[in-house]
């Protein structure tokens, strides 16, 4: 049972990140504002990552060999690029 549960969760926050990805973008693309371009982008890694971790989880004959630092990396990529873009001055 806590196997299919942890698919369900995955799967659920895969398509939570693709949803908030989805209206980064079509914000970017109907503002064309650089700050939503980075935010956009972080989210992009997100789902990037995201996607690319769930044949690791549903199908253990399929592995990727992802070391935890990589995880780490990624998620910090994604978050500096999420926080430069909120920080950023619009001119």
């Amino acid at each position: 049972m806590a196997p299919m549960l942890d698919y369900l969760l995955r799967i659920a926050l895969v398509a939570a990140t693709a949803f908030l990805f989805g209206i980064i973008l079509l914000a970017y693309l109907r503002i064309k504002s650089i700050k939503l371009l980075f935010i956009a982008a972080g989210f992009a890694v997100f789902l990037i990552h995201a996607l690319l971790y769930m044949p690791e989880i549903m199908f253990q004959s399929i592995t990727l060999e992802f070391t935890d630092n990589l995880h780490i990396a990624m998620n910090l990529i994604a978050l500096l690029l999420i926080t430069y873009g909120i920080m950023r001055e619009e001119k």
